[in-house]
This record gives structure tokens, C-alpha cells and sequence, in this order.
């Protein structure tokens, strides 16, 4: 029921510019807002799309009504694009505007009158051309090529013939009187007149297979021309083909020899169209399968009745994209399709493990924890693969230039290197290095730990944590210490180790000191070490005060000596390798001691032949003074034999 107006409401409407007249019981809009309503609403014809519309005019919708927006929509479904009434627009002459009325419809060859009725509709020659280019060619672009507007012509016109198409209802078409006569006495043809086309029961018996072809191509199997029948009555062939489930006569089709050669070669081309069509469905599936899905395609294969010749195992492998071994491989493991949930299950393992104690870890320390904290044994090959696998790469330690520190004023207290990197060579607390290394933590804040390490068992033995950086620092970390005769406190060249009350305080606890050369990082490699491990695998920037700072160095240095394993200790921990070495007799120990030194000569002789390519590289040195001082002669001698040479 149609909604009636207000006092207040057709005031407020009369005050819009789009409203030509309103009234109780009607309300007319301008010719030229209906024009953009329609140009809108064609665009996304939906009642939210005019209502917006409506609103970013100034209208209330809650005023104009539900009934109202309806009709508006409903009037552009049947008459398209508002042109102003009859041969009338609103301020425009009657004689300025074009007529598009029935008769010029009709003109157009496109529409004829419906007899005993006052209204048109399309014609059989329009509605038989678009059978056949629907939906590929549209109802626009069809009536354009006849000189026609699609929306003089009107939306509800074009939306009844589509659906009129969609729904397979058109006018009869008539077959030819040539088709006809070809068709006659056709085996698989029941009836073939202008008006009728039926096909036998053995016609779907045996088209029935090759349902998934199109219906062009079945018919011309059975040798059927579809160009020479009506789109309707493919569509009929084609539902009922699509419905068939079958039918108990078996009957042979009546025909000579040669027709019967003719389509049965035609169904082997046919199904061996249809077999490569799906072994080519399989094979674009394939890397998408799960392993229990590939389990079951290869016992599939494995079960087809083969032809030695085109389709073999070999032949059906090839075209579907699998390997000849890997179809037997998959046939032969019964467990096969069980490696993702076995991985998954080791991956757990594994996460349990790095996240122990909630430091980083590198694939070796996993490898050495696993037993004891899992129970299980995994190979570094496959716990790194599992990581990649599933996107859990550890931390990886990178090279940085380290700063050299330049102190010629302290010239007089440099001590000698009286280590030079031999870390093993000697008892647990008879080698002991230290530095100091700055921890960043928080909102870009910095501390700095000073710490103590046993270079024979890799113990921590003493750390500390400060603010500054300063002779307090370094004075604290040896406090701590427990005075030793014989023993040598090895640090780099630091201006913290050339203060003299640092130095009085070593010779106090009974200490040599050394002291690493200039710029060269590798004379406390293992100190070094032990501070890149804990910047790895100890994150700070969860901490917020140096009171937190302190306590996670302090868990981690427990963790590091007492829980840790260490690849090159024999994958013990410091303190188990400790109280190893402290266990060793004295003849054990020498032959400890006497395995150590070869690995030393060896690490040297490999670090003297790298110096010297290096050199040659860098054009200090000749070819022929590297096979002299490769041979193990001193300097003066080699000088003298390339003199010698020289003079020769």
C-alpha cells in the first residue's frame, strides 16, 4: 500500500530541488534526477545502491518508504532509462526529443507485434541468434550491432529474454528439410521430422561414458552433424544424456559392418582423448596430493587392466609425471604418508630443547642436549632440516670488525704474550683470561660484564656487571679470584690491564700476566667465544633495569657451566670437563696434554701456511720466499739463499 504524505513530510520534500510535485497520495521527481538515479542504479542495481543515492541527495528514506523505492527500482526494470513520458520531458519541447516508441522497435526488424495483444516482443530470427551466441556474445552487444540502445530498448525487456535463455525457452526451431532426409534411417536416430528429434535408448547406453565431452563432439562419434540441429534440441540431447542413468536393453543397434568400424574407431579416438584428458587432471594435481593421497593413485595404477603397448605402467607413470622408482618405492613402504606426522613429532623434540631455559641454541647444542632433556637422538642433518622445514632457523653468528685499541702512552707496562693461543696446554685454574664486553638491553640502554674464564676447562669463573666501564670494574672481577703460583692471567690490551694498581694486584695473587697483541682478536679467541655465545643465545631486551640485567647473566653463566655441553670438550659441560681432567692420573694426563700439542702444531702450521698466501697475495712476499720460509728456515738463512741465488 502505498504510503500517504504528511503536512510537515511535503513540506520538507517540496524544499528539494529534485522534487517536481508532491502530494498526500503521490510524489513526482524531476526528469533529470531520475536520469542519475537510473545511471547509478544501472551501475550496482541493488535497493541499498538507490537508497544511497536518495541520501547523498538530501532524502529521507524513512520518508519517502519502503514502497516508493520499490517502485522506482521496479519502473526502471520495465521501461530502462527515463525519458520524460511519451514524446514529453519535463522543461523540454516535445518537438526536440527523438521518439523511441513501439513503432520505431518494430521498424528495427528486431520486434513483431503479438497477435491478439497490444505489446511486441522479440523476433524468432533474434531469439534463434542469440541461442547460439548466449552467453558468449551479449544481449547488448547484439542489439547494438542491429543500431538499437540497449536501454531505450528497457532493462526488463533484455533481463526476460536472458532468462528465457538461461531456462532453455525459445521459439520452435525447424530442422531442415536436408538434415532430414541425411537423418533418416540413421541406426541410432528414432525419429527425425521438421518439428521432432528422438534418439534410441542405445544412443545413451553407449554415449553415457563419455558424459565429460562436449555434446558437439559426441554426436560426432555416432556420426551426427550438431550443426545441423536446432540449439534446443542440443540442450535436450544434452540434459538427458546428463540424467540417463542407464537402461536394462542391451540391444545391438541394427547396422552394416562398415558403420559399426566407423564408430567404434571413433569411440577408441574418443576414449583415448578422454584418458589423456585425465592422466593430464592428475598430473596438474599432483604436487598438490598428500602422501596418503599418492599411496592411493600408484595402487589405482597399480590395479588398471594395462595394454603392453600405449598403456603400460611405464607409459600411464610417464604421462602422469611419476618417477619409475618412486612408484614402486611408494608401493612397497607400508609406512609411507606417515613421515609428516613423524616429523612433526621429532619437531616437537626439538622446540622442547630450544626453548629450554629460554636461550638461543644452535644446531650442535641441540644435538647434545636432546638426550637429556628428550630421551631421543637425532642427527645434525635432520635437526637442521626439520628447522628449515618448518621455518626455525636459529641465530647465526656473524663476523664483526672488532675495535683496536691504540695506547702508546702506556707503552712501559705491556706485557709480553706469554700464552700465544696454547688455551689447552696445562691444568684446570693455571690459564685464566678475561675482558670486558659491552650488553645492550631495554629502550637502546648499554651495561658492560667483566668476566673471569678457565681457558683448560672453559669454566666462568667470576663475572660482574656495571654501568661504567672504568678500573672498579676490572678490580671487582679479580677480587673474587683465589691466589695461584705459576699461573698466567691473560687479557687483551685494554686500557683497564696497563693501570698499575691492576697489575700489583695479579702479582699479589701470584699471577704472570700476558697479555694478547695489538689488534688481534685470536690470542683470547676463547674468551671472545665465550661472549659471543651469550649474546646469542642470552636475549636482554626484555630486561628494563640493570638489576634484571645482573640476574639473567648470573642464570645464564649457571646454565653455561653446569648445563651447557660444549662440542669441543668432549660434549660435556666446563664443570663436568673440569672435574674429568681433575679425575686423569698423571700418565693420562701427559697423554692429554701430548694430544693437545699436536692439535696445536697442526693449528699453527695451518695459521703459518695462511700467512704466508696471504702475503704473497698482498705482494710482500715472492713465491720463492714462501717455499723458503715453508721449509722451515730461519729468515737470515732464507735472505741468504735468495742472495746466493741471485749472484748464480
Amino acid at each position: 500500500m502505498a504510503k500517504r504524505f504528511t503536512n510537515e513530510e511535503i513540506e520538507l520534500l517540496s524544499k528539494s530541488p529534485y522534487v517536481k510535485d508532491v502530494r498526500q497520495d503521490r510524489l513526482t521527481l524531476t526528469h533529470e534526477f531520475r536520469c542519475i538515479l537510473y545511471d547509478e542504479w544501472v551501475k550496482q542495481p541493488t535497493t541499498c545502491q538507490v537508497k544511497s543515492v536518495f541520501e547523498s541527495y538530501g532524502f529521507d528514506c524513512s520518508i519517502l518508504g519502503r514502497v516508493f523505492i520499490k517502485s522506482t527500482i521496479l519502473n526502471f526494470k520495465r521501461n530502462g532509462r527515463p525519458s520524460g513520458g511519451k514524446n514529453k520531458t519535463f522543461r523540454q519541447n516535445a518537438s526536440s526529443i527523438e521518439l523511441y516508441d513501439n513503432s520505431f522497435l518494430i521498424a528495427s526488424g528486431v520486434f513483431v507485434k503479438v497477435k491478439g495483444r497490444r505489446g511486441i516482443n522479440f523476433s524468432s530470427e533474434i531469439i534463434n541468434k542469440a541461442n547460439k551466441e548466449y552467453p558468449s556474445v551479449s544481449i547488448e552487444s547484439l542489439l547494438e550491432s542491429y543500431g538499437l540502445d540497449p536501454e531505450k530498448v528497457g532493462y526488463q525487456r533484455i533481463y526476460k529474454l536472458k532468462k528465457k535463455l538461461k531456462k532453455g525457452e525459445n521459439l520452435k526451431e525447424r530442422i531442415s528439410a536436408d538434415a532430414v532426409e541425411k537423418y533418416t534411417g540413421h541406426p541410432y536416430i528414432q525419429r527425425c521430422t521438421s518439428n521432432h528429434f528422438t534418439l534410441k535408448k542405445q544412443f545413451y547406453n553407449e554415449a553415457l561414458i563419455f558424459i565429460s565431452c562436449p555434446i558437439d563432439e559426441i554426436l560426432c562419434i555416432f556420426e551426427i552433424d550438431s550443426s545441423d540441429l536446432p540449439v534446443t534440441v542440443l540442450n535436450r540431447i544434452e540434459t538427458h544424456l546428463r540424467y540417463w542413468n542407464g537402461d536394462s536393453d542391451d540391444m545391438v543397434v541394427e547396422c552394416d559392418q562398415e558403420f559399426r568400424c566407423r564408430i567404434q574407431h571413433n569411440r577408441m579416438r574418443a576414449l583415448e582423448k578422454l584418458s589423456m584428458m585425465h592422466f593430464d587432471t592428475i598430473r596438474k594435481c599432483l604436487p598438490s596430493l598428500t602422501p596418503e593421497q599418492k599411496k592411493a593413485l600408484c595402487i589405482w595404477i597399480r590395479d588398471l587392466p594395462h595394454d603392453r603397448y600405449d598403456y603400460s605402467i611405464r607409459s600411464i607413470l610417464k604421462r602422469i609425471g611419476i618417477s619409475k622408482s618412486s612408484y614402486y618405492s611408494i608401493l612397497s613402504d607400508d609406512n609411507y604418508g606417515m613421515k609428516e606426522m613423524q616429523d612433526e613429532i621429532d619437531f616437537q623434540h626439538i622446540r622442547k630443547v630450544m626453548d629450554y631455559k629460554g636461550f638461543r641454541k644452535g644446531t650442535r647444542t641441540i644435538y647434545m642436549m636432546l638426550p637429556d632433556i628428550c630421551g631421543v637422538h637425532f642427527g645434525r642433518n635432520k635437526i637442521l632440516r626439520l628447522m628449515r622445514k618448518y621455518n626455525c632457523i636459529c641465530a647465526i653468528r656473524r663476523e664483526r670488525t672488532e675495535l683496536k685499541t691504540y695506547r702508546e702512552n702506556l707503552k712501559s707496562n705491556r706485557k709480553p704474550n706469554l700464552l700465544k693461543r696454547m688455551f689447552r696446554l696445562a691444568k684446570p685454574g693455571e690459564i685464566l683470561l678475561t675482558d670486558v664486553s659491552y650488553l645492550k638491553y631495554g629502550l637502546n640502554r648499554t651495561e658492560y660484564l667483566s668476566c673471569v674464564k678457565d681457558a683448560v676447562s672453559g669454566r666462568v669463573v667470576s663475572n660482574i656487571t656495571s654501568s661504567c666501564n672504568d678500573l672498579h670494574l676490572a678490580m671487582d672481577t679479580i677480587d673474587t679470584l683465589d691466589p695461584a703460583e705459576d699461573a698466567i692471567f691473560h687479557s687483551d690490551q685494554g686500557s683497564l690491564y696497563f693501570n698499575d694498581q691492576f697489575q700489583n694486584r695479579i702479582k699479589e695473587l701470584g699471577y704472570s700476566q700476558s697479555m694478547s697483541r695489538r689488534g688481534n682478536c685470536w690470542d683470547n679467541a676463547s674468551q671472545e667465544s665465550f661472549f659471543g655465545h651469550m649474546k646469542d643465545e642470552c636475549d636482554l631486551s626484555g630486561c628494563s633495569t640493570p638489576e634484571e640485567v645482573k640476574e639473567m647473566i648470573d642464570n645464564y653463566v649457571y646454565y653455561y657451566n653446569n648445563e651447557r655441553p660444549q662440542w669441543t670438550r668432549n660434549k660435556m659441560t666446563p664443570a663436568e670437563y673440569e672435574d674429568y681432567l681433575n679425575s686423569l692420573s698423571d700418565n693420562e694426563y701427559s697423554d692429554y696434554l701430548q694430544n693437545e700439542q699436536e692439535k696445536y702444531d697442526k693449528m699453527m702450521k695451518k695459521a703459518r701456511e695462511k700467512a704466508l698466501k696471504r702475503a704473497v697475495e698482498l705482494g710482500a712476499l715472492t713465491e720463492e720466499d714462501m717455499e723458503l720460509y715453508g721449509s722451515g728456515k730461519k729468515e737470515e738463512q732464507a735472505a741468504a739463499d735468495r742472495g746466493a741465488k741471485t749472484c748464480t
